[in-house]
């Protein structure tokens, strides 16, 4: 479960290191205590175990992933029609 509700992206080293290895989320929420450093160790026996399991493992490349960041963003930021009776 925690594979699937989670996605991963590609980044150089240096700029996943920049980032807090927010780029290795699938592997954060498997093993949380495990050290920022350590993560990028552990990603490729995680692709492989979640392969081997049938299980869907989510990496995209860092624009899209940016991209996609910042259009639900920008759907966030479009005021919502307020249903009728609601607010003052």
């Amino acid at each position: 479960m925690q594979v699937e509700a989670s996605n991963d992206f590609d980044v150089p080293h240096g700029l996943s290191l920049l980032c807090g290895a927010l780029d290795l989320q699938i592997e954060h929420h498997l093993f949380p205590t495990l050290p920022t450093n350590r993560l990028r160790e552990v990603a490729p026996e995680v692709r492989a175990a979640a392969a081997a399991h049938g299980v869907d493992y989510r990496s995209e490349s860092w624009p899209r992933t940016l991209g996609k960041a910042l259009l639900q963003v920008a759907r966030l930021s479009l005021e919502q029609p307020q249903p009728a009776g609601a607010g003052a």
